[in-house]
């Protein structure tokens, strides 16, 4: 009787341990098919390596004071800073490699915005900052599935006024940063200036520290000013753009990296 007794109990615990090896094996498969967790990056890898900034040390944004409701999104964002200044009224002249389609600097650049734009995937994050004879302000807020509202701020813009480009800088790069809070670090983080001439105001190197300490690059497209300005120093990428066609490609430069993008949808049909 007591051998019958032992079988039985020495059938239970081989039961009960097959039993646990199956449910721990599912767990582990369960787990190894989950996607692994997004990495957190700095805002940029690539600085432009000049020495008015070699002694600026990139801080380590702080994600403790994250908005409520953050969450760890690996969206791309693109701010962008629009000069609608005076000049921008200008007809393009000779820097315009005979690009005389239209009357004036500003109705190509929104022709050459307006094109780019509808390319640019829905999911990516677009913002628009404008200095123009409205005042300077933020007409399009960092988001999604914005792209009508995008064009149909840059179609409003009216040209008048001076050129602040570094306080704009300094203000997109502020926008970026507490963006790259909602998305607790996660994400790529880009400034793009579009602009046709020389900043007033304050100094373009003391906007520019401001972005490095912050690790936001900045991609600059001068319009009909050829290679010499102020932010072709200091720019992970300058495109100098002498015709709105050029404009157009330098802004594709911009995403050109990007997950779902197909720069050949620019080519001539």
């Amino acid at each position: 009787m007591s051998n019958k007794r032992a079988a039985i109990q020495q059938g239970i615990f081989l039961l009960l341990l097959v039993s646990f090896c199956i449910t721990s094996c599912e767990d582990r498969q369960t787990k190894s098919q989950q996607p692994p967790p997004p990495q957190r990056q700095p805002p940029t890898q690539s600085m432009p390596d000049k020495n008015l900034l070699d002694d600026v040390i990139v801080i380590d944004i702080p994600l403790d004071d994250a908005p409520e409701g953050s969450t760890a999104s690996t969206a791309m964002n693109v701010y962008f800073i629009f000069d609608g200044s005076g000049s921008m009224q200008d007809p393009p002249g000779r820097d315009c490699e005979g690009d005389q389609t239209f009357n004036a600097k500003i109705e190509g650049a929104k022709w050459a915005i307006g094109e780019f734009i509808k390319k640019v995937p829905p999911d990516v994050n677009i913002g628009l900052y404008v200095f123009s004879n409205d005042g300077r302000r933020e007409v399009v807020p960092l988001g999604a599935g914005n792209h009508d509202k995008f064009l149909q701020a840059v179609n409003e813009i009216r040209a008048g006024r001076g050129t602040p480009l570094a306080e704009s800088i300094k203000i997109g790069t502020d926008k970026l940063v507490a963006q790259y809070k909602r998305q607790l670090g996660y994400g790529q983080y880009r400034l793009v200036v579009v602009t046709d001439g020389e900043a007033t105001g304050t100094p373009i190197p003391q906007a520019v520290k401001y972005a490095t300490k912050y690790g936001i690059p900045i991609y600059t497209i001068g319009l009909c000013i050829g290679e010499n300005h102020a932010l072709r120093e200091y720019s992970v990428s300058y495109q100098a753009a002498d015709s709105f066609e050029d404009l157009k490609k330098g802004l594709e430069e911009t995403i050109a990296e990007l997950p779902m993008f197909d720069p050949t949808e620019f080519d001539e049909k």
